[in-house]
């Protein structure tokens, strides 16, 4: 009996666009949407929702979007049996600012953008991907002051060359403690942490999307070696580097860290 993966996830109906017309999205499972720039109002089942630029917009059901004159948008729907019991836990939706995830806008757009060249297996996995990280976020959209803003901001564009959390203060002008403690506060983690997993997810982007040798992966993501990055992505996920590739690029691939779980009485068929 084979396994057919599309019953529990898979997407479809994506949608690009730049400027201000109105989009209506009639459909069931979750949606999703990233404001590349500009921003936008969208109307989740009477209610209102305001999404600015480089936040992603996750809601269950049916939504209208209306952008700003400035706005791009990019988004697609996610169906099947995992989709449709998140939606229901997810409501009317909620909007995040992606910092726990910060490679999730980049998922999306390479969904919307490369949706008719990816295979069909390969946008399923990723959705996955999607939804457990969704899953695993804080909901409502991190209310963080500018320190903790720049902080993170600095840690996505330069993941690969910030030594330490005490070059990264250096370079805010702040303390050591300080940022540690700040940064704790708005997000939860340690600025250490957030570095690391900044770091694994970029490993993973170029493990599943191209030849490069492992220590040279090691070298372009910021660890100082190949020993050294095995060990704390084995730490961060569970699995080694290798093993985490081969299973994504497998033919038949369930993400075994999937938070989200199915109840076999309510669905079936």
């Amino acid at each position: 009996m084979s396994f057919d993966i599309k019953k529990y996830c898979y997407t479809g109906s994506v949608v690009h666009q730049k400027g201000n017309e109105k989009i209506e999205f009639n459909h069931s499972g979750i949606n999703l949407f990233l404001v590349v720039s500009g921003s936008c109002t969208a109307d989740s089942r009477g209610t209102a929702l305001q999404v600015k630029k480089e936040e992603i917009l996750c809601c269950g059901g049916d939504i209208v979007l209306y952008p700003d004159t400035n706005a791009e948008i990019m988004g697609f729907n996610i169906n099947g049996i995992i989709a449709d019991k998140y939606a229901k836990e997810v409501g009317t939706g909620f909007v995040t600012s992606g910092i726990f995830a910060p490679f999730l806008p980049q998922q999306i757009m390479q969904i919307v953008q490369s949706y008719t060249s990816l295979s069909e297996l390969y946008i399923t996995n990723i959705s996955f991907e999607i939804l457990n990280t969704l899953s695993n976020g804080d909901k409502k959209a991190v209310i963080a002051s500018q320190i903790i803003v720049d902080a993170v901001r600095l840690i996505k564009e330069n993941y690969a060359n910030v030594y330490g959390v005490e070059e990264l203060a250096q370079t805010l002008q702040i303390s050591k403690s300080h940022l540690v403690r700040e940064f704790f506060k708005h997000t939860g983690t340690t600025p250490g942490k957030y570095l690391t997993s900044v770091r694994i997810d970029a490993v993973k982007q170029l493990l599943t999307q191209t030849s490069l040798p492992l220590n040279t992966i090691a070298l372009q993501t910021g660890f100082s070696g190949d020993n050294y990055l095995c060990k704390a992505f084995k730490k961060v996920t569970g699995e080694t580097p290798m093993a985490y590739k081969n299973r994504v690029i497998s033919s038949q691939y369930l993400p075994n860290q999937l938070t989200l779980t199915v109840d076999p009485d309510v669905y079936t068929g």
